[in-house]
């Protein structure tokens, strides 16, 4: 069991449940820690006490999210372990998925910043140690580029599944 788990309808709970909305919404400098706390209605205090910084609630919320997406792309690979090519783009496209289900699109087309592990990029860089030297450089720009069009609603999501397809082809 993760350790940060909160007590049903605690206010760490409630501060997560708040965060998570506005981080799905908008880029991590534009959310601001005493409107999370307003409300919650609770002081910053509150926020620094459970968490110690908007960082490491941040990091929290982000790393979660990645890893409920890394899971998916991580199954959907594995169907595909003798073909590189196949695992590589049927993870990408069952990641879009995932994100658009889990309204997660906005939170993670954010470039990670030096404080941020960005464990997706790490996943999509491993899968593609087995398919074209480089692939990384034109896929993560893409893959966050698609994520944050689909969040703004320029695109939905079987067009960016075509376009990685294409990007992959």
């Amino acid at each position: 069991m993760k350790d940060w788990i909160p007590i049903p309808g605690s206010i760490k709970e409630q501060l997560i449940t708040i965060a998570l909305e506005e981080f799905k919404k908008k880029e991590y400098k534009e959310v601001n820690i005493s409107q999370l706390a307003n409300e919650a209605n609770v002081t910053t205090g509150a926020i620094y006490h459970h968490f110690g910084s908007k960082i490491k609630l941040y990091l929290l919320i982000r790393n979660e999210m990645e890893q409920r997406i890394i899971d998916r792309m991580e199954g959907a690979a594995a169907l595909f372990e003798d073909d590189p090519n196949q695992a590589l783009t049927a993870a990408v496209k069952v990641g879009i998925d995932a994100c658009v289900k889990l309204d997660c699109c906005k939170l993670l087309s954010e470039l990670p910043s030096d404080k941020v592990n960005d464990r997706i990029g790490e996943f999509m860089v491993s899968l593609n140690k087995k398919t074209i030297t480089g692939i990384e450089y034109i896929l993560l720009p893409s893959w966050r580029s698609l994520l944050n069009a689909i969040y703004e609603k320029q695109i939905d999501r079987e067009n960016a599944k075509q376009l990685i397809s294409r990007i992959l082809k």
